[in-house]
């Protein structure tokens, strides 16, 4: 088992191009940790970082606890390592977190010694965003800490109690492609497992994802050989000798590694085991230990060697064990000192556990303890009769929560768990509902990190403290719990329980402010559910009841019109630094109108464009109207897209573009970095310049959105950038390795719809390389194009289904097939396109064009000349803002053009023109499509010196790019 752990880490540490996971499991006591534990010492002499934690049942609704302690136990080592590691250190983490530096150390303090903490503005995120956030942020950490030169092997032990947070944050670092020196270690009980377990779908999930190797032991107990083995090595005796003892231990425990150790310590006890100072060696009494009555477990053994510790030890031992498997410092002295709870005094916690660790019950690790196994901590659990554990908890929970200060965050937690197992035991009023409000803030912070189920499971007790009271007794927390509650539901999906919550307030709440919060989880929900109407309809009466009414009548399209207008004028009277220099929105009502239009604007944007562009207008008139907010610089890029691409404004849409931009600055809003990012660099900046400097701006709002947890903003930008690298003619080595990049980080974000989206680009790529064999049936693992397909059209997935056709359009027509292109962009050509961004519509035009110009010259049908001259004339608008991006597709189209009406010398002009700006402007692919059309054209007039010159710079060229099975192709055909 052993060779198993370190041939994964060698893998790690020699060649690291995957994630090492390794899971042990097996019996309570049958030796798991210490297994993995073995592994710490040569990790360590081979240059990596070993860390370990441990999962305890006492606190699983303590969010992230282990992961803190074992990372806390990394900062702690760093900082007293060697100057240089440590500078090294500090460096990457810098480099990788930045100013994110200062959120990861609220959750990890000890981080503090070996980085400085920037001062910087708290970016305000829940719900699932805070999560995604939460999450991401980590995995930079861990990038920057787990390198080749020191890999970062992390074990965490008793994965059966895991949080659910916990759980996803394992799976998305250990997941992260990005991540090459991470190896992970786990160990579980796999009797308290099944096949229902959040561990055993975890586990499912990692196994079948390709970046990872899962290697699985399971350690049972040991063979009467090892038995042998074990105590021979125990006692310093030759094996040979110590056979009759060990099938008198192995008969009484069955193998089982703790209770080996544990039997082997009261035999010595009993002295039935003793060394004889006589003879020089070990003795024993076979006969006796045959005949000692033997314990049902081990939990018996130990509670039979507590029992002999002093009274004082025993009540250490037991208010430790009432907190877990371990215990900090500042808890221990919480409690020392501290007399009459039950019928015993214990006025030195910690001398008392020194005694229990000679015995070794308890590890002592500085000034915190921790039992030498979960078995013990059971065992002193059970000496305290169960009708008397309230009152342990009550007593331990009020003295923790009195010396608080030294650390507050860890102390909520511990002294709300602490609590609740003693609410039974309360009967003063206010105390519950301190309790009630302590639950409340423990939830609170819970939500802070995406961590839902223990925020629910603490909200429910805060509820549950409050009873039947009347809400006009504790308002404010009667709405905080049902409020955020509801919230907390929603996020993990349970739509009926968040129901009930939202009831209860909508029933009590005595004014719309009080209301709000609940109006967006609603509104939200109803999305999540795929109830787009009625999400809408709540949001739009929301807002009306805000003061900001929307007409619901049929002809909004003359509305749209009218309410542009009056924005123009409003926009009209204003300068740039107008725009920047406006009053802070200070109107609260104002301010909750903004946040609920940007929410309806981001889910009408698919769904009704209409209210999409109303929404906007309206956000645009209160940002002129009533001051600047976070979400007005969203608001001004949105109208900037709005002039260019709906009404033709191109000039006004830079100009709001730049605005919106500058105001970024002046808001220093990091939430709205990656929207407004998006929309500028997607719908507005193609217009005005080249679409590669798109890229760089689109890097920053995807970056963005994940550090501030808009992943949906973020795999946006992700799609948008392999979009445009491909349409610049990124060479398609480095585009296979991008898409796979991208496609990795949306499936382990589990947006679905975007890695689908992602497949049709990376399987033509690898056609184009030279990998499937048939350009109209890629396959990659993760789903067939035929069935993307079918999937995109019987759900109206418009986008999806436009990309898929055209992609296959494109391909048909480079490699000959001009049937199969036909074919494809007839079915583009039924479906109705929604509005795309500058590069894509002209992408589209472009293909269907030649295309076109290509069936006219095969069949003269009216259909396709007149797709072919809708095609060139709409190319020739773009082609005005900027000609460098569409200059060189228009010139092809032409030549194409002028070659079907026989005007020979312009078709030449306008070949050697295409080449010529798709090179100077860097569309290798399309230079190179350009000279295949120039060498095609000269074939067909019998000049077959040059179409060999032509052939042969698009085949260099395809060669550039990356495209071997293209180039092949060239040389195939036209030999």
């Amino acid at each position: 088992h052993m060779s198993a752990i370190m041939k994964a880490y060698e893998k790690v540490r020699l060649a690291p191009s995957s994630s090492e996971v390794v899971v042990v499991s097996g019996y309570s006591g049958a030796g798991k940790s210490a297994l993995v534990h073995q592994a710490r010492k040569p990790v360590s002499e081979l240059g990596g970082n070993f860390l370990c934690g441990k999962f305890d049942h006492f606190r699983q609704m303590e969010p992230l606890s282990v992961i803190i302690v074992a990372f806390t136990e990394f900062c702690n080592m760093i900082a007293t390592k060697d100057a240089e590691k440590l500078r090294l250190t500090r460096t990457a983490i810098q480099e990788k977190l930045g100013s994110e530096i200062a959120y990861l150390a609220n959750i990890i303090p000890s981080l503090c010694r070996i980085v400085p903490i920037p001062k910087t503005e708290t970016i305000k995120e829940s719900g699932i965003g805070a999560q995604n956030r939460f999450k991401y942020i980590f995995q930079l950490f861990v990038r920057a800490i787990a390198t080749s030169e020191q890999p970062l092997a992390l074990f965490l032990d008793d994965l059966q109690w895991a949080d659910p947070l916990s759980l996803d944050l394992i799976e998305s670092l250990v997941t992260d492609a990005e991540s090459k020196s991470l190896f992970f270690m786990g160990s579980y009980r796999d009797n308290e497992v099944n096949e229902t377990h959040p561990l055993t779908a975890m586990l499912h999930r990692i196994d079948s994802n390709n970046h990872v190797n899962l290697t699985k032991i399971n350690v049972g107990n040991l063979t009467r050989e090892i038995t042998n083995e074990l105590i021979s090595d125990a006692i310093q005796t030759p094996p040979q000798l110590t056979q009759s003892l060990s099938i008198a231990v192995h008969r009484k425990t069955s193998g089982n590694v703790l209770f080996i150790l544990q039997f082997l310590s009261s035999i010595c006890e009993e002295e039935f085991l003793f060394f004889s100072s006589e003879l020089k060696q070990w003795q024993w009494n076979t006969e006796m230990i045959e005949s000692k009555k033997i314990a049902d477990n081990a939990i018996e053994l130990m509670l039979r060697k507590i029992l002999q510790l002093p009274r004082h030890a025993q009540c250490a031992l037991k208010l430790m064990a009432c907190l877990g498997h371990y215990c900090e410092e500042f808890i221990l002295s919480s409690m020392s000192g501290q007399s009459e709870i039950g019928d015993f005094e214990c006025t030195d916690i910690f001398a008392s556990l020194k005694i229990a660790a000679m015995e070794g019950l308890v590890d002592q690790m500085g000034s915190n303890y921790k039992f030498g196994h979960d078995q013990i901590q059971l065992a002193a659990y059970s000496l305290i009769p169960e009708n008397e554990r309230g009152n342990w908890h009550l007593w331990i929970g009020c003295r923790v929560w009195e010396n608080k200060s030294a650390s507050p965050d860890k102390a909520l937690f511990i002294v709300v768990s602490q609590l609740n197992k003693g609410a039974s035991r309360m009967t003063d009023t206010l105390q519950m509902i301190q309790l009630a409000g302590l639950n409340l803030q423990a939830a609170e912070k819970s939500i802070s990190l995406g961590a839902f189920v223990p925020a629910e499971f603490y909200l429910k007790k805060g509820i549950g403290l409050l009873g039947q009271k009347p809400w006009a007794d504790h308002y404010d927390l009667y709405l905080k719990l049902y409020s955020s509650c509801a919230e907390v539901e929603l996020c993990i999906g349970n739509f009926k329980e968040m129901d009930v919550m939202l009831d209860k307030v909508f029933s009590n709440a005595t004014c719309l402010d009080d209301k709000i919060d609940v109006y967006f989880t609603l509104v939200s929900a109803l999305h999540s559910q795929g109830k787009m109407n009625q999400s809408l309809e709540v949001g739009l009466a929301v807002l009306s009841q805000l003061g900001e009414s929307f007409p619901t009548y049929s002809d909004l399209k003359s509305i749209i019109v009218v309410e542009f207008v009056k924005t123009k004028q409003l926009i009209k009277e204003k300068t740039d630094d107008d725009f920047l220099t406006m009053n802070a929105l200070a109107d609260s009502h104002k301010i909750a109108a903004m946040r609920m239009m940007l929410l309806l604007a981001h889910h009408s944007f698919v769904t009704s464009r209409e209210i999409f562009f109303l929404i906007i207008l309206r956000m645009v008139q209160t940002t002129i109207n009533h001051g600047i907010c976070d979400e007005s610089a969203f608001a001004l890029a949105s109208l900037g897209s709005m002039m260019g691409n709906t009404f033709g404004d191109y000039d006004g849409a830079h100009r709001f573009g730049q605005i919106s931009l500058r105001l970024l600055e002046r808001t220093n809003s990091k939430n709205a970095i990656s929207r407004v990012h998006t929309v500028v660099f997607i719908f507005i900046h193609p217009w005005i310049a080249h679409y590669r400097t798109c890229l760089k701006p689109l890097k920053i709002a995807y970056n963005e959105g994940y550090r501030s947890g808009n992943t949906i903003t973020a795999v946006i930008a992700a799609t948008n950038i392999y979009t445009i690298s491909l349409l610049c003619g990124e060479e398609l080595g480095v585009m296979d390795k991008m898409l796979r990049k991208y496609f990795q980080r949306m499936v382990e974000q589990k947006q679905e719809l975007y890695w689908k989206y992602c497949i049709p680009f990376w399987q033509a790529v690898a056609y184009l390389m030279g990998e499937p064999n048939d350009p109209g049936q890629l396959s990659e693992e993760a789903m067939d194009e035929e069935q993307l397909l079918k999937e995109a059209l019987e759900n109206n997935r418009v986008r999806a289904a436009v990309l898929i056709y055209h992609i296959r359009s494109w391909l048909a027509y480079i490699f000959g097939n001009y049937e199969k292109a036909a074919k494809m962009t007839e079915e583009k050509q039924s479906i109705t396109l929604l509005p795309n961004p500058h590069y894509l519509t002209c992408n589209y035009l472009f293909i269907d064009g030649l295309v076109s110009f290509e069936m006219v010259r095969k069949t003269g049908e009216t259909k396709w000349k007149t797709i072919a001259q809708n095609s060139l004339e709409e190319i020739e608008k773009h082609a005005l803002n900027p000609p460098i991006n569409s200059e060189h597709k228009l010139f092809l189209l032409q030549a194409e053009s002028a070659y079907i009406a026989g005007d020979i010398e312009i078709a030449q002009r306008k070949y050697d023109d295409a080449i010529r700006s798709a090179d100077k402007n860097g569309f290798v692919q399309d230079q190179a499509l350009a000279n295949e059309r120039a060498g095609h054209f000269y074939s067909n007039r019998s000049n077959a010196s040059l179409a060999s010159r032509y052939y042969g710079q698009a085949h260099s060229i395809y060669l550039k790019w990356g495209a071997k099975r293209k180039a092949d192709h060239i040389i195939q055909s036209h030999r």
